[in-house]
């Protein structure tokens, strides 16, 4: 196994220093990785982890360890709230799990329907005490956090996507209505999740790619309700950041706009351009390719996109965390995410909020 630079900061101490401005060991560098990145390794299904605290604090326990990534906590991921719901889920032994049936048949059920209740609603008990049990492992020396579907994705699911954007055409009343639904649901999860163990979270949106839905359906039922996201959530944890997959460049402004601390974009999106565009507004977290290069590729390729990432974004003015532009895939070896790690150690070292890394200069 390949063996990892070790560190001289903690990630809570580094974290803290990088905010404030000063110069740290190495760039904030984060793995999504626990439902999809490391259960292979430990020989355990992938759909035993949704239900054992035991096997959370586990695979959390051996990301740590193993790869000194800056970030811990189970994601609630896109599925948790809608599973909550009302959405039926499917759990697979080698993927994650989808969504085998909607929680909503017509967009009329919204009409008084609950709330998420964190202490018995789907998994969340389950994950607050895999929460708990971290904290009390981890809480000296790492600062922990979470994240999950915003509003514009919770709807979706919770209706089914394909209907769900049919349904901002043909119904766009009863699309608002689900929207604000799915809004109270997001920020109501968050708060009482954060009254119970203090965590932030932050905010996932797959279906408002350009991909997906045109800038019209965005800014009609997209943007409103993530400024309201954000304004509430702003009122009891940090300012969230955003992450949405696939093209966004049409939708920079208006994502920004939205108040938003950052923004992870993904591989296909430049880091230079968000940089040059919005980066004295907004942090910028990215975007090593998760299949081509953190999963299928070599160390070396690792290596270069890594160095690539920084060379484009490490001097951003309010900051810049290096990630993989996704969650870390299924299938990825504990070897290339160690060569993950190591190239940020490397090429990420000395670093300071909006400069250049002193790694940079003497790779």
């Amino acid at each position: 196994m390949l063996e990892l630079i070790q560190m001289e900061m903690t990630p809570k101490e580094r974290l803290a220093a990088y905010a404030r401005g000063e110069e740290v060991d190495r760039i904030p560098t984060t793995l999504s990785a626990g439902e999809t990145g490391c259960l292979h390794l430990l020989g355990i299904p992938i759909c035993d982890y949704y239900f054992s605290a035991d096997i959370m604090v586990r695979i959390e326990s051996f990301l740590a360890d193993s790869t000194g990534a800056d970030n811990l906590g189970m994601g609630l991921g896109l599925r948790t709230v809608p599973e909550a719901l009302g959405c039926k889920l499917a759990y697979p032994e080698t993927s994650v799990s989808y969504v085998e049936e909607p929680a909503l048949k017509s967009l009329d059920e919204v009409e008084g329907r609950p709330h998420v209740d964190v202490r018995k609603d789907g998994r969340l008990p389950i994950m607050i005490e895999a929460f708990q049990r971290l904290q009390d492992k981890y809480g000296d020396v790492r600062t922990m956090g979470s994240g999950l579907a915003g509003p514009f994705t919770t709807a979706a699911t919770l209706y089914g996507v394909e209907r769900f954007l049919k349904a901002t055409r043909k119904n766009p009343e009863g699309v608002h209505r689900l929207m604000q639904y799915a809004t109270d649901c997001v920020v109501e999860c968050c708060r009482d999740l954060h009254e119970i163990l203090g965590i932030g979270f932050s905010l996932s949106e797959p279906v408002a790619s350009k991909d997906l839905v045109s800038k019209r359906q965005f800014n009609e039922f997209f943007v409103p309700y993530l400024r309201q996201c954000v304004e509430r959530m702003s009122e009891f944890q940090n300012v969230p950041s955003l992450h949405i997959c696939g093209h966004t460049n049409d939708r920079w402004s208006e994502v920004v706009e939205c108040g938003i601390s950052g923004f992870w974009v993904d591989n296909c999106e430049s880091l230079c351009d968000l940089k040059n565009a919005h980066g004295s507004n907004i942090g910028i977290s990215g975007n090593v390719a998760p299949v081509d290069v953190l999963r299928n590729g070599t160390q070396e390729a690792i290596a270069a996109s890594v160095r690539d990432c920084i060379e484009q974004a490490a001097d951003n003015p309010r900051g810049f965390t290096l990630c993989p532009g996704c969650t870390t895939p299924v299938g990825t070896s504990l070897d290339n995410m160690i060569a993950f790690m190591n190239a940020a150690a490397t090429y990420g070292r000395g670093a300071r909020k909006g400069c250049m890394p002193q790694g940079l200069q003497s790779a």
